[in-house]
């Protein structure tokens, strides 16, 4: 065969090529993330491209689970979703980054979601496989199918989480709400013959090393989570975070629907402060990391993490309120790494 009919031969398969992955919908070439056997039988099909067509779109004309969906296309990154059944209902799941790193579990805050990680998942996922779980007390794609009457069954229901996805070793970090809950499940795991939890991150964990004080600014938080108004947001999340204009728009509109739906989150009489019995039983290495500005948080809060928990590490970070993984995504990504990394 002459060179001339070689070059013709491979332009004609790559011709036929590229009708194939079209025709295809490009599915087996879009997907990069490898989904483990554990993950298989809970994979929901990919719906990055949609999500993305959702940001042309005034988000007036989209529903709740739309803005969702819009919010998580502002993830950088390759993403699979996990729909799994628990005895609770079922559990969403964002799956990202290499199928053999050692896993990484994110529990967003109060009023939010897995969108919520957009500023961090890139960093994090280089290095591990991530697993950002949508609270049943969210405005997430998880949903609940039984009464939820306490923290010790959402305690229970990431565990059974952990149990289907076969996670028997994993870091766990937990942001705001879910930095509280991230210590009510180290706690209980504590319990077990060998905890599943190697490495602790508490990003501006709410009330679990001290009561929120009374402010004007918590005030002010308060009322526009009752009375949420989308024109208003950007000035009303100067009281949560030091550059609200960072913020993208995008996850701003989900926000604010989610408020709108569900002002009052459930179980919030139950997030009260760990006692010295309690964090003094977390042995393993924890890092916390507390806003310079946080309304939720203080001083306080860091020197009794430093005193009381036998490996704790802590680092107040600069110009940066309680949505410190906003408003400071790179100095906040570093500090996480390089812990978990030891």
């Amino acid at each position: 065969m002459t060179i001339s009919m070689q070059v013709i031969s491979w332009i004609r398969a790559l011709v036929i090529l590229t009708v194939l992955v079209i025709l295809g919908g490009c599915d087996w070439f879009d997907d990069k993330v490898e989904v483990t056997s554990a993950e298989a039988a809970y994979l929901l099909p990919d719906r990055h491209a949609e999500n993305v067509k959702l940001q042309q779109q005034s988000a007036s004309q989209l529903s709740n689970v739309e803005l969702y969906q819009r919010a998580l296309s502002l993830w950088p990154i390759a993403y699979r979703e996990l729909s799994v059944p628990t005895s609770l209902g079922q559990a969403r799941v964002i799956v990202a980054g290499p199928a053999d790193a050692e896993p990484l579990v994110l529990l967003h805050g109060m009023h939010a979601n897995s969108a919520m990680w957009y500023p961090n998942i890139a960093a994090l996922a280089e290095h591990y496989r991530v697993y950002a779980i949508d609270d049943l007390l969210g405005s997430g794609g998880s949903r609940a199918s039984a009464d939820i009457s306490d923290m010790d069954q959402v305690v229970s229901w990431y565990q059974e989480l952990f149990d289907r996805l076969q996670l028997s070793s994993l870091h766990l970090v937990g942001a705001s709400r879910g930095g509280w809950q991230a210590v009510a499940i180290t706690l209980a795991e504590s319990t077990r013959e060998k905890s599943r939890i190697q490495r602790l991150v508490l990003l501006s964990p709410a009330q679990t090393f001290g009561w929120i004080e009374l402010s004007g600014d918590l005030l002010a938080s308060i009322f526009f989570t009752i009375n949420p108004d989308r024109n208003e947001v950007q000035e009303s999340l100067q009281s949560v975070s030091s550059r609200p204009h960072m913020i993208n728009p995008i996850y701003l509109d989900q926000y604010v629907a989610a408020l709108e739906d569900d002002p009052v989150p459930g179980l919030i009489t139950e997030l009260r402060p760990f006692s010295d019995q309690q964090l003094q039983q977390i042995t393993l290495p924890t890092l916390v990391l507390i806003g310079d500005n946080d309304m939720m948080n203080n001083n306080d809060s860091l020197e009794r993490a430093k005193k009381i928990l036998v490996q704790g590490h802590t680092k107040q970070i600069k110009n940066a309120g309680h949505f410190l993984t906003v408003d400071q995504a790179e100095h906040v990504n570093r500090a996480m790494l390089k812990f978990l990394s030891r």
